[in-house]
């Protein structure tokens, strides 16, 4: 039986590690950065420009390739590559999606947002974002993880990923988790784990349709830095894992 793959929706506040987290997701990885955030990463990275040429080859195991994302334009072309399937990512990051809807509006209009543009906006969007998540289900498709990344919005006490108009409500069916990274307790030394809430409580979207992570970890992944490795615990690829095991 072939592996099953997983599309998450990861969000939290600004600085949480949010990056970090989508980075252990099974290599080679494609990381879409409409943000500037990967300069840190941990894992070695390549430069992809798809305008240039096709994806990069003979990838390390754990290779993170970066096509910083200046423009909505640019999403377009990364999907012709990939739904090509010569590739070599076992997944796809994009990062994020609070960003690319900005990009998204711009390419729409550079003057006060109006109310017919939100349908366009959506009409837009809905169709790429749809053909990153399908990328799991192409024959032969080496991927199995895609992993959508938005910063979280609090409104009339409902934290939920920020991303605006209808395309919030469309992209939870379009996903297997949405997961809310937050910190967790503190540590002994000061320092500060995280967790990835995947239970909708105390006012926050969540939820997991595959059901291992909630049933494993009653709703709430803790995410820790190992002081002796520097690598997290219980990050993306061993989640991936535990849920074919599981299921």
């Amino acid at each position: 039986m072939a592996d099953k793959a997983w599309r998450l929706l990861l969000f939290g506040d600004a600085k949480t590690g949010k990056t970090s987290l989508a980075e252990t997701a099974p290599g080679p990885r494609l990381i879409l950065d409409a943000e500037g955030g990967t300069s840190w990463l941990a894992s070695d990275t390549v430069t992809w420009n798809p305008l240039e040429g096709p994806p990069p080859e003979n990838l390390d195991s754990d290779a993170s390739v970066v096509v910083p994302i200046l423009e909505w334009e640019m999403i377009d072309r990364i999907n012709t590559w990939l739904r090509r399937g010569d590739h070599e990512f076992r997944s796809v990051i994009l990062d994020s999606l609070t960003e690319i809807q900005k990009q998204a509006k711009r390419s729409i209009t550079d003057q006060g947002f109006k109310i017919q543009d939100w349908g366009n906006l959506y009409s837009l969007m809905d169709p790429v974002l749809r053909e990153l998540r399908d990328l799991t289900q192409i024959p032969g498709s080496p991927v199995r993880c895609v992993v959508l990344v938005a910063l979280a919005n609090t409104r009339e006490d409902r934290t939920v990923p920020d991303v605006q108009g209808s395309m919030a409500r469309a992209l939870a069916g379009q996903v297997d988790t949405i997961g809310y990274l937050r910190p967790g307790a503190m540590n002994s030394d000061g320092t500060t784990n995280r967790e990835l809430l995947v239970d909708a409580r105390q006012g926050i979207a969540a939820g997991d349709r595959t059901k291992v992570l909630r049933r494993q970890f009653q709703g709430v992944v803790p995410i820790v830095l190992n002081d002796e490795t520097d690598k997290l615990e219980w990050n993306l690829s061993q989640m991936l894992e535990l849920m074919n095991r599981e299921s």
